[in-house]
């Protein structure tokens, strides 16, 4: 019995399509075929997959403006997206960097098990299938976020630590309009609010994040003319389960208040 689910496959390499159409196909997934990063865009827009699967080195467009394409247009932003490269023989960075990088959903290097790709696209399916079931509800949700009014006391925006404290905590509350506030522009990778807030409340439901307590424990702070580092503990409690991390925020002081510029997170070990 076919899948009903659309794959689609782009990448320049023939043979690499050939090879992952196969793979998809012991599934039964209905796999679409692109050679290069302009047709792959066209076939996502007239075909509307459930999940794509891209090169990142592609002629017509790369997979970097592929991915960015995507997570600019409303009415795909949330398409679950894994590239894969070649990359990997001249790179030492983990998957997990690029997947950040590209704001994509997954990273594999070539070559890769066909077991772990497989394994990977029906996690990313199962995701999307949880998160689509809860759709309506977060849409409502993100409205009512963007729509809320700022905080009327708005002294903790010239306060470093509390700004990195509000950003923390603000997952508690699903209150991320406000989290936003607190981030500057390289940290808003080109999103507006009501962009970002819709993909932290998809990431909250992916998440569970109703089982997660986020919190600051405790912090240390160096201020310097309009430049501020946060040395911060960090704990997040799942289900009883403490995971505490060291952080480091780095903000600058802007006209509204500080805003965080960049974020360096290490989790610690469990205390015995």
């Amino acid at each position: 019995m076919a899948n009903s689910r659309k794959i689609l496959v782009v990448d320049d390499d023939y043979q690499v399509v050939e090879f992952i159409k196969a793979i998809l196909k012991t599934k039964s997934y209905h796999v679409i075929c692109g050679y290069d990063g302009k047709e792959g865009w066209e076939l996502l827009i007239r075909e509307r997959p459930d999940l794509a699967i891209i090169d990142l080195r592609m002629p017509g467009m790369s997979g970097l403006e592929f991915c960015r394409r995507v997570r600019r247009t409303p009415e795909i932003a949330q398409m679950p997206l894994i590239v894969i490269s070649g990359i990997g023989a001249t790179s030492d960075k983990p998957e997990s960097f690029w997947a950040a990088g590209l704001r994509c959903d997954d990273f594999l290097y070539k070559p890769f098990d066909p077991l772990a790709l497989l394994g990977r696209v029906e996690h990313l399916l199962r995701r999307r299938e949880y998160i689509s079931h809860a759709g309506e509800t977060l849409m409502q949700q993100a409205a009512a976020e963007v729509r809320r009014p700022p905080m009327q006391d708005s002294g903790w925006r010239e306060d470093p630590v509390a700004v990195v404290r509000v950003f923390i905590e603000s997952w508690n509350t699903r209150d991320f309009a406000l989290e936003y506030e607190t981030l500057a522009e390289e940290m808003k990778a080109g999103l507006s609010r009501e962009e970002y807030v819709q993909s932290r409340l998809t990431a909250y439901a992916s998440a569970n994040g109703a089982r997660i307590v986020r919190r600051m424990l405790d912090s240390a702070v160096k201020v310097a003319h309009n430049a501020a580092c946060v040395d911060c503990l960090r704990e997040d409690v799942m289900d009883g389960q403490a995971q505490a991390k060291d952080e480091r925020y780095l903000l600058r002081h802007t006209p509204s208040g500080w805003k965080i510029m960049s974020v360096q997170s290490r989790p610690l070990p469990p205390t015995a």
